[in-house]
C-alpha cells in the first residue's frame, strides 16, 4: 500500500547521497536480507549484490566509475510507477551530459518490500543506450 511512498523516500535519499557522499540514510532503507540486481547496463556491475552494508558500497563503486564521471545528471521518471503482485514497477529515464554531448538512458526499476523496508531491488537497462552513455566516458564493457 505504501510501496510508492517508501519508494519515493528511498530515491530522494539516493538523490542526496549522489550530492553528499552519505549513504548511511540509504543504507537505512533496505532490509537486512535485501538484494540487488542490475540487468542490461553491459558493463562489468551487471549482476547481484547483498546486504545493505554490500548495496550502498557498490552503489557508490557504480557512481564514482561511472555516472560522476558525466558533467550532469538528470533523473527523473518516464511513466507512472505502479505496483503490481505486491512488487512496485518504476520506468525511468536520466539525460547524462558531458561536454556538448549528451545521451538519455532508460529503464525500469523493480521494487519489493519486507516490513517496510527494501528486501529487493533490480535496475534493468536497453543494452544499446548504455553502451552509448558508457562510450561518452571510454566504458566499453
Amino acid at each position: 500500500m505504501f510501496e510508492r511512498l517508501r519508494f519515493a523516500r528511498y530515491a530522494l535519499r539516493f538523490e542526496r547521497a549522489f550530492k553528499t557522499d552519505q549513504w548511511d540514510e540509504v543504507k537505512a532503507c533496505f532490509h537486512s536480507e535485501a538484494r540487488y540486481i542490475v540487468r542490461g547496463s553491459g558493463t562489468s556491475y551487471d549482476g547481484e549484490v547483498a546486504y545493505p552494508d554490500a548495496i550502498v558500497a557498490f552503489f557508490k563503486r557504480m557512481l564514482d566509475d561511472l555516472d560522476r564521471k558525466f558533467d550532469s545528471r538528470k533523473p527523473g521518471f518516464r511513466g507512472l510507477p505502479r505496483v503490481r503482485g505486491g512488487e512496485l514497477l518504476v520506468p525511468w529515464k536520466a539525460r547524462y551530459s558531458i561536454g556538448d554531448r549528451s545521451v538519455v538512458l532508460t529503464g525500469d526499476s523493480r521494487c519489493r518490500f519486507e516490513d517496510g523496508k527494501i528486501i529487493e531491488l533490480s535496475d534493468t537497462m536497453i543494452e544499446a543506450e548504455a553502451k552509448a552513455w558508457g562510450a561518452l566516458i571510454g566504458v566499453t564493457s
